[in-house]
Parts: structure tokens; sequence; C-alpha cells
């Protein structure tokens, strides 16, 4: 009999410091994440990512404490990768000096004619003072080959650290293109940025899963630009907010929602997402399957027209190459009318156009001259 209490009692011991450990690893596992400076890009990352078909996204405000975000189903169209130098590796070498400075080569070319701006580099750093912040530093544009640098006055504080839930950030920003005889047109933009964290939990691309925090940073800018032809500047708002999910190893946001905002207006205009390197057929082959309804003309200048009398009303969304939506609009179906989509303000390029209506889905691509 004793024997038998001694061994109830053991095993009571034993089950008491069972359920102390689970409900360790529970509480552990269910706490959200911090993220510091050191879980932001520095130098030498290479980042690939993925753009996804907006169509494709679904739910995506919603939020909460130990949430789960599921995207599994988003479907990539395009790939890029962000990499990253120190500042001495890049062409400006001599203007972005300070420690902790990186360069991120956004593009080769932009811009055409006399206007045509090579070696385009964003640039960003890692600061512990003033206060602790990754922050954008400026940009290096080279012009008729010249390398110009361009400043923030004040500097663009993207995340304060350490970033946990719940946090809530606003700071301003002030940036200004060297303004010279060189360059003929100047660009400024200042204004305020909004950061909260407002969720955290565990996230799901088709890249994996991953604990998170969630935050929404809105930038609510006022540019301007002004050349020799107009020495004053002329301006407009420029309204941005992105959703992100952020990891401690992904770098980058493990998945960020980018889009514009007018009014109280927020229009997704790109999806992307950290991935790794993988072949993407879906958005081509949707696109090949279309080839035999020939878009004319296409190339196309000012008026794109459609191959077909649209019985019922239509959207119609066109993407650039790097799929962002540039521009949306509806066509109503009319009897024997073929439908013809406007594009003269659109850039040179490559473009995908989705046309939508209730019973069918058509992708064509076409080229803007």
């Amino acid at each position: 009999m004793k024997i038998q209490l001694n061994s109830m009692h053991l095993f009571n011991k034993i089950s008491f410091i069972g359920l102390l450990c689970l409900s360790s690893f529970l509480m552990k596992s269910q706490s959200p994440i911090s993220l510091s400076n050191s879980n932001m890009p520095g130098s030498g990352d290479t980042l690939r990512y993925s753009i996804a078909l907006i169509n494709s996204l679904g739910t995506y405000t919603q939020t909460g404490t130990n949430f789960t975000w599921n995207f599994s189903s988003l479907t990539p169209i395009n790939q890029g990768v962000r990499s990253y130098k120190n500042a001495i590796q890049t062409p400006y070498a001599l203007f972005f000096l300070s420690f902790g400075e990186y360069g991120e080569k956004v593009a080769d070319t932009i811009g055409a004619g006399p206007l045509t701006l090579t070696n385009y580099y964003l640039f960003y750093k890692k600061q512990s003072l003033p206060v602790n912040a990754y922050i954008s530093d400026g940009a290096g544009i080279t012009f008729s080959g010249v390398p110009v640098p361009n400043y923030y006055s004040d500097k663009d504080e993207l995340y304060h650290f350490p970033m946990s839930y719940p946090k809530y950030d606003s700071t301003t920003f002030k940036f200004a293109t060297m303004g010279s005889t060189l360059i003929p047109i100047q660009y400024s933009k200042t204004g305020s940025r909004v950061t909260k964290v407002d969720g955290w939990g565990t996230v799901t691309t088709p890249y994996g899963t991953s604990a998170c925090l969630r935050l929404i940073t809105t930038q609510y800018s006022q540019d301007s630009i002004k050349n020799n032809l107009i020495p004053f500047p002329v301006g407009f708002p420029n309204n941005q907010r992105s959703y992100q999910w952020l990891t401690t190893g992904s770098k980058i946001p493990f998945l960020e929602i980018n889009g514009n905002l007018v009014g109280n207006t927020y229009s997704v205009t790109q999806i992307r997402y950290r991935d790794v390197a993988r072949t993407i057929t879906g958005i081509e082959n949707k696109v090949l399957d279309s080839e035999q309804l020939a878009l004319y003309p296409n190339p196309a200048s000012d008026v794109l027209n459609l191959p077909f009398v649209l019985n019922e009303s239509a959207e119609v969304l066109i993407y650039s190459q790097e799929a962002k939506l540039v521009k949306r609009l509806t066509l109503e179906g009319k009897v024997n009318e073929f439908p013809a989509v406007n594009v003269s303000e659109l850039c040179k390029g490559i473009y995908i156009i989705h046309l939508k209506t209730d019973t069918n889905k058509t992708v064509f691509k076409f080229i803007k001259e």
C-alpha cells in the first residue's frame, strides 16, 4: 500500500512538472517577436522576392494578437532581387560614407532622351542616434556621366527600434534632388510617416510560415517638381500606405501590400513577398492562351483596340512588368462595337492587361511605344 501511494505521488509530481513545461512552451510560442536593426538588410544581402497577382490576395485588413494570416493562395507573376552594398562599393562612395550606410540599386536606367538617368541607388542607414532607427538617407543618380547625390535634410525614419507590439510612431521627412543647371528638373517632397504595429502572430505565403509582427505605415507627402521652364514648384499630394508583415529572418518584409491613399480610399498597386527562386508559369500561360485574339495595334501609342465585341460590362486592369497596377477602368458592353482603351498616358514598356466580366477573364500582353 505504501509503495502504491509513493508511485501515485511520483506520477502526480511528474504530471505537474510536465504541465508546467507544456504551459511554459505554449506561453513562449505565443509571445510576440521583437525586432531590432540587426533584422534589417545590410551589406552583402541579396534578397529574392516575388510579385503576386493582386486578384489572388484575399482579405488582408484583419489583424489581432496571436493572429493567423494565410496568404498561401498568392499567385506569383514575376520575381526580382533586392541587393545591398556597402556605400563605398557604389558609384556614390564619396557622398555616403557614414558607418552603417548601404546602397540598393533600383534601376540601371530611368527616364529617356535628354533626361536619361543611370545608376539609380537608394541609400539606407542603421543608426542608433539621435534615435534607434532604420532610415532612408538619400538617393544617387548619374546624369551625363556625373554622379549626383541627393539627400534627406530631414531623414525618413522607416522603422523605430526596438519594434514590438503594440507600437506607434509619427515622424517627419524632407527630401530634394540637387538643384543645378546640370539637371533641368528638381524634385522634392516633404511630409510625415505614421507607423503602427497593430498585430502579431504567424503569416503564411507560398514562401512558408513564420512568426511575425504586422504593421501599417502611411506616408503623407506633398511632392513638387520645377524645371527651367517653370521656375516655381508645382505641387501635388502623394499619400501611400503599406501593410507589412515583418519577421526576424527575412530582412525585407515577409509580405508587403503597397498602394495609394486618396482621401479615405485605399487602392492596392503591388503585392510583394520574400521568396526563393521559382519558375513563374501561371500568368504566362494565360497570356499565351489569349494570343490568338490579337490586340491591335500592338505596339500601341495612343489607343489599344480589343479584338471582340463586349456583350456585358467589363473591368480592365493594366499592370506594368513589375506587376504594379497602373490603370483601372470599366468598359460598357455595346452591340457591334469593338471596345478600345486609351493608353496614351502610359510610359514606354511592356504591360499586361486583364479583362474581367461576370462570366469570363482574358489576359493579354501588349507593348506601349
